[in-house]
């Protein structure tokens, strides 16, 4: 099976797609801001990581075969189009 990463991993979509990608057997790393703030589900590797930093998300993406970007921007005083920058 393939190895998956999926940013946003504690919002609604998020879950959704790791919980998926897990029940069909792929190995599952689900990024989070705060791991202590989530459970994982088994044989999901639970990780902290930014996805509007680059380095954290290279290194995360790193010998993944797939990538899930689940991740949103919440909030008014949030510039949309900072946003990964």
């Amino acid at each position: 099976m393939s190895k998956i990463v999926v940013f946003g991993a504690g919002g609604r979509a998020g879950r959704q797609a790791v919980a998926e990608a897990a029940r069909r057997g792929h190995e599952v790393t689900a990024v989070v801001r705060d791991p202590a703030k989530h459970r994982a589900l088994d044989g999901v590797e639970l990780v902290a990581g930014d996805v509007t930093d680059t380095v954290s998300v290279a290194a995360l993406v790193k010998d993944q075969d797939a990538v899930i970007s689940a991740a949103a921007v919440y909030g008014a005083s949030t510039d949309p189009h900072a946003f990964g920058s």
